[in-house]
């Protein structure tokens, strides 16, 4: 999902658009960089790595907020907020509730204490 951040984002708008908003390019590279930065502490198995997991599907569901429910509203209103996100485009707001569902979702199961074991 790190990489898809990326290269998503990337692929999407191309690098010229840091000069037009380079927040939104920032925060979906911050995602895959920390993603891809904890995931490769789960494999080294550091002692923090769940932390690290956690910190970085938090952050990735937090960056997807905005995006995904500002673009579902200027849909159901049927008014542009902004002229480069056409509210016409569906498609578009299905892919971010996909992958806020799943940042959501994966900061839940990163949550999970998996060091106790339940046997008594």
């Amino acid at each position: 999902m790190g990489a898809i951040f990326i290269l998503g984002e990337t692929a999407r708008r191309g690098l010229d658009y840091f000069a037009i908003n380079a927040t939104t390019m920032l925060e979906d590279y911050g995602s895959g960089v920390l993603l891809i930065l904890a995931a490769a502490a789960c494999t080294a198995k550091l002692a923090q790595s769940a932390i690290y997991l956690a910190g970085a599907w938090g952050y990735s569901a937090g960056g997807m907020f905005v995006p995904f429910f500002a673009h579902l509203e200027a849909y159901l209103r049927g008014s542009t907020f902004r002229p480069d996100h056409p509210i016409e485009d569906v498609n578009g707001i299905v892919v971010k509730g996909v992958i806020w569902g799943i940042c959501v979702a994966a900061f839940i199961a990163s949550l999970r204490d998996t060091s106790q074991t339940s046997g008594a």
